[in-house]
């Protein structure tokens, strides 16, 4: 007897309509993507042919075009993860010797990765004190910069995805570049709604990846650096595979990765930019995430729950940190693992600034009104299922 094939992917959820196989993402990445998006993902490409080097270089083009960089700054393409990215940039920027100091600028999980990276690689770093739930400012900074003056790099986070705070980074760069500093800005979870124009802001390289505001899949990141930084190879990369100026060198010599390319993630974020231009570029698509955000943040907050933070021009209006419930019946663990089953998931609040339990929400991707509907439903549902009366958080 002939056995049935096994699926290569069996799905555990029977979603909702429009994600019947996998729940929704309310997450800062990944994303909920296009029907088109996923679509392009089924292309084959021959990454040694002509046609796979224009795809690269349209989407390298587009992503300069995205922060105005086109004239002055080239786009890195890497077959690697943020983090792995963010060493690479840290191996070429980040000095190393007793007396050069790579400044990290603000505190969160964006942070707490370069400052693993460099102690990991031996590139002396000083974390700049500030207060966790509130941006950095340009004060604080100049204090920063005076006090250590063996200074020569400053990393700053446009948005922070523990708490969803927007630090002004071109006020910052400004300062950090009249001090004669290298200036990197980790743009991560921002870039594709936040606009970031680097014409005029004093930033030397930005960091971004495609899987998050600009609604692509994972698979790659890029990193946007001058020219004339790339030129100058400032610290010799302590690792061969991720040495940021020879996999310039290899993609601007060549158009050819070191290595085997992410064609398929290439191909949806060409597909993802293309829709990111049709919905009116970063400023419509900021104020999309911000509507459906609002929206959220009502009916949770008539539920009872509590952002850790409350609205304001600093926060981004599309990630929130909620504060855990102080009904004793509120277990995290249960709480996201029913929301899952009835569709929907949520980050958790480890390594944010908030007690165990809390968790952060957001609106990204195709997540719109009527995924926010629902999925209030399904909190409601779920506090009434687990006995949540509120959820109110501890008083104080």
């Amino acid at each position: 007897m002939v056995k049935a094939p096994t699926p290569a992917f069996m799905p555990s959820f029977n979603g909702p309509e429009g994600q019947e196989d996998m729940p929704w993402l309310l997450t800062a990445g990944p994303v909920v993507t296009s029907r088109e998006v996923k679509l392009a993902m089924l292309a084959d490409w021959s990454v040694r042919d002509a046609e796979f080097t224009s795809l690269v270089l349209r989407v390298t083009e587009e992503l300069l075009e995205l922060v105005n960089a086109a004239e002055t700054h080239d786009c890195i393409p890497l077959n690697m993860s943020g983090m792995a990215a963010l060493e690479s940039i840290a191996g070429a920027l980040c000095p190393s010797g007793r007396k050069r100091l790579t400044l990290i600028a603000g505190s969160g999980p964006c942070a707490g990765q370069l400052s693993t990276i460099l102690t990991h690689i031996k590139r002396p770093c000083q974390q700049m004190k500030a207060p966790a739930l509130k941006p950095v400012t340009g004060k604080q900074l100049a204090r920063a910069l005076a006090d250590l003056p063996e200074i020569q790099t400053v990393y700053l986070v446009h948005v922070d995805p523990a708490t969803g705070i927007v630090n002004p980074v071109e006020e910052l760069a400004s300062l950090a570049h009249e001090a004669g500093k290298t200036v990197i800005v980790d743009a991560r979870y921002s870039l594709g709604a936040m606009p970031l124009d680097l014409s005029s802001a004093h930033v030397d390289a930005v960091l971004a990846v495609p899987w998050s505001a600009i609604s692509a899949v994972p698979g790659f990141s890029f990193v946007i650096a001058q020219r004339k930084l790339l030129g100058a190879r400032l610290a010799a990369s302590p690792s061969a595979s991720l040495d940021l100026f020879e996999l310039w060198n290899g993609i601007h010599r060549t158009g050819r990765f070191p290595g085997t390319p992410p064609s398929q993630a290439l191909g949806a974020c060409s597909v993802a930019l293309r829709d990111l231009g049709l919905e009116g570029g970063s400023d419509a698509r900021l104020a999309r995430f911000r509507r459906v955000h609002k929206r959220l943040l009502g009916a949770m907050t008539r539920l009872g729950f509590t952002p850790a933070i409350m609205a304001g021009e600093d926060l981004c209006g599309y990630i929130t940190l909620f504060q855990p419930p102080c009904d004793p019946q509120y277990q995290f663990a249960s709480f996201a693992q029913r929301l899952r089953q009835q569709g929907f998931v949520i980050m958790d609040g480890e390594g944010c600034p908030v007690a165990e339990g809390g968790f952060r929400v957001a609106t990204m991707g195709l997540v719109d009104e009527d995924v926010v509907d629902r999925f209030i439903e399904a909190v409601e549902k779920i506090m009434r299922d687990m006995g949540i009366r509120s959820g109110k958080p501890a008083a104080g």
